[in-house]
């Protein structure tokens, strides 16, 4: 009778251990195939949190270049005020530079707004983010009425 409890002992502490050793293998199992998942989820809720500092940081250089200004000579009376102010907080964000000067001009040779070669030394613009390049005047036209990168649609 006591050989039969110590067998049965040993026969039910296998068991435990067999257990816990499958149950460890389905976690790690589990841990390895969810990561791809969950390392995706942790970097689009990032990417919409910088998004959104991105966007309250242009949006705080704006009222903060503007409300001095207007404070000393008023408010601006036409819309044409208004779109000098936002193409001068444009310069700050995105100074133009000429083509060929840096590294830029050896990702790309065609602006994709116009679809015109680049020519060295004409002026252009880079996004800081996507670095995306662009002609003054095709950016600055779009610029007018959009605050993205008309190719991946990143904010400035």
């Amino acid at each position: 009778l006591g050989i039969a409890i110590v067998l049965l002992s040993c026969i039910v502490g296998a068991c435990i251990i067999a257990t816990s050793f499958v149950f460890i293998f389905i976690y790690v199992i589990c841990e390895c195939l969810s990561w791809p998942i969950f390392e995706k989820l942790f970097s689009d809720i990032l990417r919409r949190g910088i998004h959104r500092v991105r966007t309250a940081t242009y949006r705080a250089i704006v009222v903060n270049y503007v409300q001095p200004l207007d404070m000393l000579e008023g408010f601006p009376e036409s819309i044409n005020g208004r779109l000098l102010l936002r193409q001068q907080a444009l310069e700050k964000l995105l100074p133009p530079m000429a083509y060929g000067v840096d590294k830029h001009a050896l990702k790309s040779s065609e602006c994709p707004i116009c679809l015109d070669d680049y020519v060295v030394g004409e002026s252009c613009r880079v996004f800081p983010d996507c670095k995306h390049m662009f002609h003054l005047s095709c950016i600055d036209h779009w610029l007018k009425n959009h605050l993205t990168c008309p190719v991946c649609r990143k904010c400035i």
